[in-house]
């Protein structure tokens, strides 16, 4: 008996040997390639808030999409990357991550074919018209085979200074382009509809912190 499970043993060992030799991957390394792998997204802006009340990426048409490759050959997909080790940076460093990037990870942990997504809202302060970055495991993906790793998701938020909390100094800087700055991408247009008017002092009235309801970093 014992010298038939030995016999089994062998003939594994043996079939793996030959898919090794053939140059076949039986597995993938776990190693983030961040040219095969990538982060997209359609261009838009979204409205933050640093206590993760704004608005979010998914009911925007703004979902970014992530695909987790390792560095073996073409790059096979990493599957079963945790959630919390997936988040978004400033492409510009601009922006203030409410609790550090903790605060603002992927959805869920990568499928079977490495994809997951972001979808929610983002607990962030200040103003980046450059879009955000994809890290993974504490590297950056772009949109594959080293493309720009700016996804280009643009954040704006009441908290216009980047403190951490939309205040006093936050509401001097929307007045003193409102209601007469019309300029496209403007930091204080955070609708996108290429002007400064009521709509956004109502997000930007909506999202202050006057000591009462919170909307600073928690």
């Amino acid at each position: 008996m014992l010298k038939g499970k030995f016999a089994v043993l062998s003939l594994v060992a043996a079939a793996l040997l030959c898919l090794q030799i053939a140059g076949v991957d039986t597995a993938n390394s776990g190693n983030v390639d961040p040219c095969n792998s990538s982060a997209t997204s359609p261009a838009g802006v979204i409205f933050a808030c640093p206590y993760g009340d704004g608005d979010a990426l998914n009911v925007l048409g703004l979902t970014i999409s992530v695909t987790v490759k390792d560095n073996v050959g073409a790059g096979n997909p990493i599957p079963g990357v945790p959630a919390t080790d997936m988040w978004l940076i400033s492409c510009n460093d601009l922006l203030f991550l409410c609790n550090g990037s903790s605060a603002i990870t992927a959805s869920a942990a990568t499928d079977v074919n490495g994809n997951t997504t972001f979808t929610g809202d983002l607990a962030m302060g200040g103003c980046d018209n450059g879009g955000v970055r994809v890290v993974v495991q504490g590297i950056v993906v772009g949109a594959g085979i080293c493309a720009d790793p700016c996804v280009a998701v643009k954040v704006r938020s009441s908290d216009l200074n980047a403190s951490g909390v939309p205040d006093v100094i936050d509401f001097g800087t929307f007045a003193g382009g409102y209601p007469v700055d019309p300029a496209a991408n403007d930091c204080r247009d955070f609708n996108n509809d290429n002007k400064v008017d009521v709509l956004d002092f109502a997000k930007f009235s909506g999202h202050y912190d006057d000591g009462v309801t919170l909307h600073r970093c928690n």
